[in-house]
């Protein structure tokens, strides 16, 4: 193999940076090129009309070895306790970084904000970035993994991380196929924005509609609180909700989550899609491995997917690590059989966790109320329950961590 193995990652949105950051951060003797089709945006965007992602605090820690965090910390908004309950029934806990000893449980940054600290930290790192840059076409000709661009330019790498997302032509070319777990459910997201001094506390509340999140972001003023919102509902449901004008829609949400935070004083852009799960049945093939959401999509209720994404990037920088001090070609199968085996299992896990815990929260009537409203009421009384309940969400595995 060459002193500088060359690593293409198609996508510089969350996951494509995530990948390109932990492999120049962990492997030596790799050169690495993030190829983006649109041109990374400047400027503040209005504060109501950004998504955001939630970090536990094993990503923050990556984050942190990274070099990432830094440039985040002053953005990020820290969950301290969660709130679970269903709106209108008996039965609740609360789950506090103290039952853990933890500063936090885990903390909520805008994706604007997210992906500004890991483009200025891949560009930090020596990692070529390069947008506008649209690929029209892989290359699977057998003189090696790469891609053309729409200017017509072919471009080689001993591995290409396939992380724009689910590209149905391109998967074709490869021989992968996707399976899709249709849902009727959908989610709507949104901020919104409360009087008073900011809070610390996230809420998971189960509503007629479904399950609701509202996760805390940052706020520098002193009089507004402001928060992240995911309503899961199912089509019929949110047909009827996205007509609403700006007002009844206060309203609706208003009714669905309570008076907890007070009264809502503003919502933002609403955005929504379909909670349907994809898994593709390879996620490598030929030089081309598929990461983040090309290889995997969640149902958000737990917000593991980019945390999940983040824990993957590092297990492939480890096991490329291994092959380059082995003197291994990077883009065979034998030098990531150990990432695709540690991955299956990190996906099967997370995937399971998510699917029983959207199963509890989506679904609705007498006989599925009845023993989660007693479970949530249990869970207060039981300390060590609720405890060890906070720290599987924190991302650590070692219930001892």
């Amino acid at each position: 193999m060459t002193d500088s193995a060359h690593i293409l990652v198609l996508g510089g949105g969350l996951a494509g940076l995530s990948f390109a950051i932990a492999l120049a951060t962990e492997v030596a003797g790799v050169e690495i090129t993030v190829l983006e089709a649109h041109p990374f945006r400047s400027g503040t965007p209005n504060p109501l009309d950004t998504r955001a992602s939630a970090l536990n605090l094993h990503s923050v820690e990556q984050l942190h070895r990274w070099g990432v965090w830094p440039a985040l910390v002053d953005f990020a908004g820290s969950i301290e306790e969660i709130h679970v309950s269903h709106r209108g029934h008996f039965g609740s806990t609360l789950m506090t970084a103290s039952d853990l000893g933890t500063p936090a449980l885990g903390y909520v940054v805008e994706n604007h904000d997210l992906g500004r600290a890991l483009l200025a930290r891949a560009e930090a790192l020596g990692i070529q970035i390069r947008a506008p840059l649209r690929c029209s076409n892989l290359l699977v000709d057998g003189a090696g993994p790469g891609v053309e661009t729409e200017d017509d330019e072919e471009l080689r790498a001993d591995l290409v991380l396939l992380a724009a997302g689910v590209m149905p032509d391109w998967f074709q070319e490869l021989g992968i196929q996707v399976n899709e777990r249709p849902s009727n459910n959908h989610a709507m997201v949104f901020n919104a924005s409360f009087s008073g001094e900011q809070g610390r506390r996230a809420f998971e509340r189960f509503t007629a509609h479904g399950p609701l999140a509202v996760l805390p972001l940052p706020s520098g003023n002193r009089s507004e609180q402001r928060y992240n919102v995911v309503w899961s509902m199912s089509e019929a449901q949110l047909s009827a909700v996205s007509q609403l004008n700006e007002a009844a829609f206060i309203n609706e949400f208003q009714g669905a989550f309570g008076w907890r935070l007070g009264r809502v004083r503003a919502v933002g852009k609403r955005s929504q899609w379909p909670l349907g799960r994809l898994a593709t049945t390879e996620q490598f093939r030929s030089g081309y491995l598929l990461v983040g959401n090309a290889a995997h999509t969640l149902h958000p209720v737990a917000g593991q997917g980019l945390n999940l994404t983040m824990r993957e990037a590092d297990m492939l920088a480890g096991s490329l690590a291994d092959a380059i001090s082995n003197g291994e070609p990077i883009g065979e199968l034998d030098s990531l059989a150990t990432y695709l085996k540690q991955a299956a299992d990190e996906q099967f896990l997370v995937t399971r966790s998510t699917d029983a815990l959207s199963t509890l929260f989506d679904r609705r009537g007498p006989l599925l109320d009845a023993p989660r409203n007693v479970s949530l009421a249990l869970l207060d009384l039981l300390p060590g329950a609720r405890a060890q309940v906070a720290r599987l969400g924190t991302g650590h595995r070692d219930a001892r961590h």
